[in-house]
């Protein structure tokens, strides 16, 4: 409660003009936090250190989203653009409004206004135009810009870190015998077992999947350079299991009592992986056809990242039950996948 002799003290710590997670998040928290800052001013005897503080947590938060998207290769000069085009887009916005309550309020005065209205409708549709080109170049910009980095993800200066290395006495062998790939089969079955335990549910996903379902899960931007496109169609060979698991949920509104969703599932991934031969590249290397089991959780975002580590913990479960030599890297900001904060690298 105020009154005129109490002047309102407002805390505006909380108000994050740009702080987003992904790329179509950006208009969201503009919005909100211009919101938040027009329902602050409007309040009775605002005093001006808090004007002044939330200037400087805008400028703070803005310095932040330059600096942290710096080591995924996103420019200052292109965030300035992107900002340049919601502030355009929001004054196209209240300008069509504007017009829309004119002509409205001439319409109802009559006929006499017949030739106005006719105008003002002219005009309209010239600025809707000018707002729908606007809105795809803002949609085609913040469609290019990653994930941002968990704030703990080593930079780039401190390189990708060891999480974890378990060393076993193990002599593997890549070619494959008749007997050898039948031990493979089970290893695979028993392995989707393990995971069924662990409460992941099993899938049997699709092979083929659209652009808009890669879009979806910020797949095309990562694996752009190496998808296998079907020609004549809007179809694609699938880079990894976690599009068509993710995808299995599009457009569709999930309680938080059901979650987290676990997911599993056992396919094959069709890359144009392009690698070079040397001693980096020991081990498991994949180029244009490969298989794997993969694991995906849809959780709570206040949780994921807990959810995550228990995601890696499940996923060397097995090769722990099975004394596979292996060691877990955390990928630092300039090596993490498109639509990523945090990523685990488990190298076997």
């Amino acid at each position: 409660e105020s009154n005129d002799s109490k002047p309102v003290v407002v805390d505006t710590s909380s108000i994050n003009p740009l702080a987003i997670t992904n790329a179509t998040d950006i208009p969201a928290a503009q919005t909100q936090a211009k919101e938040q800052i027009k329902n602050l001013l409007s309040k009775n005897n605002f005093q001006t250190n808090d004007l002044d503080k939330n200037k400087q947590k805008f400028s703070t938060d803005f310095e932040d989203l330059v600096k942290r998207l710096e080591y995924r290769g996103i420019t200052r000069e292109k965030l300035l653009i992107v900002r340049e085009k919601l502030a355009k887009k929001k004054k196209l916005t209240e300008l069509i409004n504007n017009l829309r309550q004119g002509r409205n309020k001439l319409s109802q005065e009559g006929q006499k206004n017949a030739e106005r209205v006719r105008e003002i409708r002219e005009r309209i549709s010239i600025f809707e135009q000018e707002l729908n080109d606007c809105e795809q170049e803002l949609n085609d910009l913040t469609s290019q810009l990653p994930n941002l980095p968990a704030p703990d993800t080593p930079t780039n200066t401190e390189g990708n870190k060891i999480i974890d290395s378990k060393e076993y006495q193990h002599n593997i062998q890549h070619h494959l015998t008749q007997e050898k790939i039948l031990k493979k089969l089970v290893l695979i079955d028993e392995e989707k077992a393990e995971n069924s335990q662990r409460g992941y549910r099993l899938f049997d996903t699709p092979y083929l999947v659209n652009s808009q379902n890669l879009y979806n899960t910020g797949q095309f931007h990562k694996f752009q350079d190496s998808l296998y496109k079907i020609e004549e169609s809007n179809f694609y060979l699938l880079p990894t299991a976690e599009v068509s698991l993710i995808n299995l949920y599009q457009n569709q509104i999930l309680t938080e009592e059901n979650l987290p969703l676990k997911l599993c599932a056992y396919s094959p991934c069709f890359r144009a992986e392009r690698m070079a031969a040397g001693q980096e590249n020991k081990g498991l290397i994949r180029l244009h056809q490969f298989h794997k089991v993969e694991l995906v959780k849809i959780v709570k975002p206040e949780s994921s990242y807990q959810e995550l580590e228990k995601l890696v913990a499940d996923a060397c479960h097995i090769l722990n039950k099975l004394k596979i030599p292996h060691r877990v890297i955390e990928l630092c900001q300039g090596e993490l996948g498109f639509s990523a904060a945090k990523t685990y690298d488990i190298e076997v």
